[in-house]
């Protein structure tokens, strides 16, 4: 609860330090998770039509701030799907996880690496050296800003960084550490953990041109404690460049020094107004506190009639279930007859299974026509396939009428051609003479009635019987007969009627079915109306029943919160005397020599609105969020 507790605060400052409004986080994970969060709010100031994406990027880190895995969350708003896709195209195993959210790994420089170095008692170790030792522990974060343009400033080309701002926030144990100090942060102490908070500016020293003795604009964070046997939890780093991304360029490159000394007392005056909320908050939560008398009165009416109503829940979703249970057995003993005569067999119907199981009927009636064309061929098919040796017979007997014919013809014209010969007449004489045609064909036809020539033509007849060709004629010619006779026999009037009867049968069928299934449909909202109902008044019990469990810690959280927001008032005091009104009066002492270099550090951070890439047209916004290994003492 704690370390959720941490990871709010942290994430509150990203908020505070940025432009207000401009982004918000949501945690779903505990800080020892592996994985990134799983949920990114985001609130981008874009219109309502304008493709905007808001980039944040999770680096999982080993302890000593090395990137081990880069995960992205983009949240793509007003963009088509094409759009959409083409901006998260360099991401790997990208998945669309909400309607506009999508989330994969990359593989990319980061623009701001982070190394954090520690040392025992003066002398440098690694994280698992310093596991489990005890002496004076120093943690040293230090920031590289990667990400620049070249711009020409004062007639000089020189090297502009992204501002990027870096808050870095660690939870310490107070049985582990004491005498805790951190540059450029705040130490909050609730008694078991010190919650640890630094801030960051990598390379914003450089691009205003500021010498550290006039301001120091730190690019490290380092805590110092006394430690025993050393462990530690994962820290948090938020970085965003969005910090002076709201600064109004056309005030600086203007040359208006008036409009910039407004803007600068503009920051004077937001400052003192998150002062003044900020007290406002510890009032506030000190009027939280005098209520919380008359909340415990009222939790415990809350529990005591949440359980009565509770303890009726189990007999009215048993008396429930009793009612659909012996609507589902009229329903059988009335449908199983039915069906069975229609060859449809159905499993008996439960509270589970009837929508899928009537479901399922339905559809085999909708498609009764086709079901009984099938049926009906089906038979008929088995019926002609009972006769197909029949029908094989009677082709082959045809076939072999036809070879018988085609045989005989060959054996006539060969021993027409011995007669001629014999007699000694040509064909051609044979053709033109009427008379001679007819003597040589009575000549020709006694001799085919000779026993010899009939058994050379039966066994010429037999031979060609036996061949592959003859045999794959007879059974195309079969095949062909028994489908000629399904057709036939479907096309018939008997079967026809008998389809048509099938399908009016399943539709009627069809009619009670549905009404039946919509009665039981109707029945069942009831149904899981009242079991989402008594689950829900159960929950409720019980929440009500934790609830008045944890008020006394309630009261003791709320005690401890308007304690922090005394110290976050008393933080952002010091923070405006050591850093805004410091700012503020270094930049009005030179306000014309620091004004183009402002400008283009603005312009260089407006210009860095993607880690993964936009597409053309497209806005967008980016933050970082580094998450380090924990530090602990191997087992």
């Amino acid at each position: 609860m704690k370390k959720n507790k941490f990871l709010a605060v942290i994430l509150a400052m990203a908020v505070a330090v940025g432009a207000a409004g401009v982004t918000t986080y949501a945690v779903g994970k505990d800080a020892n998770d592996t994985e990134a969060p799983s949920t990114v709010v985001t609130a981008a100031s874009a219109s309502d039509t304008e493709a905007v994406k808001d980039e944040t990027v999770y680096v999982m880190t080993a302890a000593d701030g090395s990137a081990q895995k880069i995960l992205v969350s983009d949240w793509i708003k007003n963009a088509l799907p094409a759009e959409a896709r083409k901006a998260i195209e360099s991401l790997n195993d990208a998945q669309q996880v909400k309607d506009d959210c999508w989330t994969g790994t990359i593989q990319k420089e980061l623009p701001v690496s982070m190394s954090i170095h520690y040392t025992l008692d003066g002398k440098t170790v690694t994280p698992s050296e310093l596991a489990g030792k005890s002496g004076k522990v120093t943690i040293r974060f230090e920031y590289e800003n990667n990400q620049y343009e070249v711009r020409t400033i004062n007639g000089v080309s020189q090297k502009v960084y992204v501002p990027f701002v870096a808050l870095t926030g660690a939870l310490l144990d107070t049985s582990h550490f004491s005498n805790v100090t951190v540059s450029n942060g705040k130490l909050i102490n609730d008694g078991d953990r010190i919650a640890v908070m630094g801030m960051a500016f990598p390379g914003l020293q450089e691009d205003l041109g500021i010498s550290k003795e006039q301001l120091d604009l730190p690019d490290y964070v380092e805590i110092s404690a006394d430690v025993t046997d050393f462990t530690l939890e994962t820290t948090l780093t938020v970085v965003s460049n969005s910090l002076l991304n709201e600064v109004d360029t056309d005030d600086l490159t203007s040359g208006d020094l008036g409009s910039l000394s407004d803007s600068l007392g503009k920051l004077t005056d937001a400052m003192d107004q998150l002062m003044d909320g900020s007290s406002q908050l510890y009032d506030g939560l000190c009027t939280l506190l005098d209520s919380c008398g008359q909340l415990s009165d009222g939790v415990d009416q809350l529990t005591d009639g949440l359980d009565q109503l509770s303890s009726n829940s189990s007999a009215l979703n048993a008396g429930a279930k009793q009612v659909f249970t012996s609507l589902l057995a009229m329903a059988d003993e009335q449908l199983q007859p039915q069906l069975a005569q229609a060859g449809i067999t159905i499993p008996s119907l439960t509270i589970d299974n009837y929508t899928t199981v009537l479901g399922g009927v339905l559809a085999q009636l909708d498609e009764a026509g086709t079901l009984a064309e099938q049926a009906a061929r089906e038979q008929v098919t088995a019926a002609v396939e009972a006769a197909r040796d029949q029908i094989r017979a009677a082709v082959t007997e045809a076939v072999q009428q036809q070879v018988t014919a085609q045989v005989t013809e060959q054996v006539r014209q060969q021993v027409l051609g011995q007669v001629l010969n014999a007699m000694g007449y040509t064909m051609e004489q044979y053709q033109q003479s009427p008379e001679l045609k007819a003597q040589v064909d009575a000549a020709v036809e006694l001799q085919m009635q000779t026993p010899a020539m009939q058994q050379t033509i039966s066994e010429n007849v037999t031979a060609l019987m036996g061949t592959e060709e003859i045999r794959q004629k007879i059974d195309a010619a079969t095949e062909q007969q028994v489908q000629l006779k399904i057709e036939e026999t479907m096309a018939s009037d008997e079967v026809q009627q008998k389809i048509m009867a099938a399908t009016e049968q399943a539709s009627a069928g069809a009619v009670q079915i549905r009404s039946l299934k919509q009665q039981l449909d109707q029945y069942n909202v009831f149904y899981m109306g009242l079991n989402s109902y008594t689950a829900g008044v159960d929950q409720a019990a019980a929440g009500a029943r934790q609830l008045q469990s944890n008020m006394p810690a309630l009261l003791d959280g709320v005690k401890q919160l308007r304690d922090g927001a005394m110290q976050l008032s008393d933080g952002l005091k010091q923070f405006n005397e050591e850093g805004v009104e410091k700012l503020v009066s270094v930049l009005g002492d030179d306000v014309e020599g620091l004004a183009e270099r402002l400008t283009a550090t603005v312009e260089v951070s407006r210009n860095y609105r993607s880690f993964s890439g936009l597409t053309d047209g497209m806005d967008g916004a980016v933050r970082f969020i580094y998450r380090t290994e924990a530090v602990e003492k191997a087992e």
